[in-house]
């Protein structure tokens, strides 16, 4: 019982998630939008990715309903020493 309960503990501390990349880029002299537009896609063992093709700028912005963006953000979550990567596209505008 003990060794399962020590498994257990260092399972949930080796898989723990981390923020490891958050970006963001500006344009000059725009004020950040009132809409927001996400992407997602999942990376795993670094190798593949769901939804990978439909993880970029364009596809967050329709998806927000923005035609013109002002500000972009990039997200990467890891979970369980990066074996999983979960990305985020958000596109902020009009």
């Amino acid at each position: 019982m003990t060794f399962a309960a020590s498994a257990a503990v260092v399972a949930a501390t080796l898989c723990s998630c981390a923020t490891i990349n958050s970006g963001a880029a500006i344009s000059s002299n725009s004020p950040i939008g009132p809409k927001m537009g996400e992407a997602k896609s999942t990376i795993i063992l670094g190798m593949w990715s769901s939804k990978g093709k439909e993880n970029n700028l364009q596809k967050a912005a329709q998806n927000g309903g923005i035609t013109k963006i002002s500000h972009v953000e990039y997200i990467d979550k890891s979970v369980c020493l990066g074996l999983w990567i979960n990305h985020t596209t958000r596109v902020y505008g009009e």
